[in-house]
This record gives C-alpha cells, structure tokens and sequence, in this order.
C-alpha cells in the first residue's frame, strides 16, 4: 500500500508539467456566451484540442456537444450540475483533408450557446521542396518523393522553362525557373501569389552525365552544386539532372494539392541524357 502511493503521488507531480504541455495544442474559448450566434461560422484554429468556457449565472446542468460537418455527433459529456466558472474537458478535433468544420453548442440550464468552429492545418515550417520533374526514385533508387528537372540545354539555350514548386509531396505553393545562356545555367524559385511563406534555404545540385545523376540526393554527389539565382558554368553540357533542395515554410490554407510530381516529356530527355552520356567520365 505505501509503495502504491508513493507511486501516485511521484505521478502527480508531473501531471501540471503534461498537462502545460498538452495546453500548448488547445485552443480556448473563454466564454461561449461571447462566441455564440454573432461570430458563428468565424472561429478557426490549427490546434488539436477544443476547450470551451463559460461563467455560469446559478448553479445549473451543463452538456456539451460537437457534431462534424455531416451532422454526426462526434462528441457529447453532460457535466452535471456546475455553478461559477465553467471549463470542459480538452476534446479532440480530427482534421480531415486540409480543413474540417465543427459546431459546438454549450447547454447550461435552459440557455444554449452554439457557435462553428473550423480546424485548420498549422502552418508549416521547415517543409522539403522541390521541382517537379523527373522522380529521384526512377534515376537513383532512393526511397523518395523528391525530383529532379532533366533538361536538355542546347535546345533551352537563350531560353528559360518553369515547372511547379512543390512542397512536401502534397501542395504546389510556386515556381521554379531554369534560365540557360552561353554555357551557364541560372535556377530561381519564388512562391505563388497569394502564398503566405518563405523559401527559408536552398541548395541546386546539377549533374552533367547519367553517373553524376545517379549521385543525386546522396553525400558521394559528384557533380557540381551551387545556389538559386546563381549562375553554373555548364560549357559543352548537352543536358543537366537538377536536384533543387529547398526548404520552405508557409501557411497551407488555401493552397492547392500537387497535381503530380513527374511532368510530361521529362522520361524522354532523361532517357535521351542516359543514353548520351552513360560513358562520359564523371566530374
């Protein structure tokens, strides 16, 4: 018996610590009474957890519901009888697809107040991108989402091309822009409009042959690497695998879902760069 309440009372010093930081993911609504019918359809949160508040007049009954977007009830507690100041429990709001609709209604005695609620994705930080193109898979076997953009440069000389930006293979939030002029290849890449983000950091990697391609994404990479909006001496390069590694953070209401990763013609000249330079010596 001593050891078990040993055992309980070590626990209970660190539920506050849990619970602190459990609170970091919930999102408070101080007063229902304020929330209700006025603000309806205007409360969003990109937190987990709901808890709602409300200062109750007498002592009275207390229930509390949520029901989802097709009215199913996906949360009710009748908390019986509550005087003072009233707080509910944290309750979980699954986030389905990039937003989920909510509507909550408090019951306190014979007065309900009822407001919706609609969960958001948080905005996203530290998130992979790159452009679309040709997957990485297909050229070096990695395990991954990621592309490179095959170009074939005599035909993309005093040119440029622009392919989606994507980011963490699933939303498309800009462009990537490759620009080739008298042996020298340029990369920049800018967010769409309407986009509100960031490309915190980025790093281009071009191989020239099909064997500095096979390289790409991994630290024995052979060929050679430099930055956006800086231009790569690419002299007698007939084609060039583009490895854009970025890092971007943005906000993700409102963007849209890849289409795909892989764009029409890139298998082609990968195919035509394989074939052309699988026997030039690497570097």
């Amino acid at each position: 018996m001593k050891r078990l309440i040993g055992i309980l009372l070590a626990l209970s010093l660190f539920l506050p610590m849990a619970w602190a930081a459990a609170g970091e993911d919930v999102y408070v609504i101080a007063d229902a009474a304020q929330a209700d019918g006025s603000t309806a359809g205007q409360l969003q949160s990109d937190r987990s957890y709901l808890r709602v508040g409300c200062q109750l007049q007498s002592e009275t009954d207390v229930t509390l519901s949520v029901t989802g977007e097709d009215g199913s009830l996906v949360y009710q507690r009748s908390y019986g009888l509550c005087s003072g100041r009233f707080s509910s429990e944290d309750i979980f709001l699954r986030l389905n697809g990039s937003q989920t609709d909510y509507r909550v209604a408090l019951q306190a005695g014979e007065q309900c107040y009822a407001f919706s609620l609609r969960r958001v994705q948080p905005r996203m930080s530290g998130v992979s991108a790159c452009s679309a193109g040709y997957p990485l898979r297909s050229i070096t076997g990695a395990d991954t989402w990621r592309c490179a953009t095959v170009l074939d440069l005599t035909a993309l000389e005093d040119a440029s091309m622009t392919v989606p930006l994507l980011a963490g293979d699933a939303y498309e939030i800009g462009t990537v822009t490759f620009s080739a002029a008298r042996g020298s290849l340029t990369v920049s890449a800018c967010l769409n409009d309407g986009v509100d983000g960031s490309i915190d950091q980025g790093t281009v990697y071009v191989a020239a042959t099909a064997l500095e391609a096979k390289t790409l994404g991994k630290k024995s990479f052979s060929g050679l690497k430099g930055k956006l909006n800086q231009s790569l001496a690419l002299a007698d390069t007939s084609y060039a695998a583009v490895y854009v590694a970025l890092t971007v953070s943005f906000d993700p209401q409102g963007v849209p879902e890849a289409s795909g990763a892989q764009l029409q013609g890139q298998e082609d000249v990968w195919q035509r760069m394989r074939t052309e330079t699988a026997n030039e010596a690497v570097g």
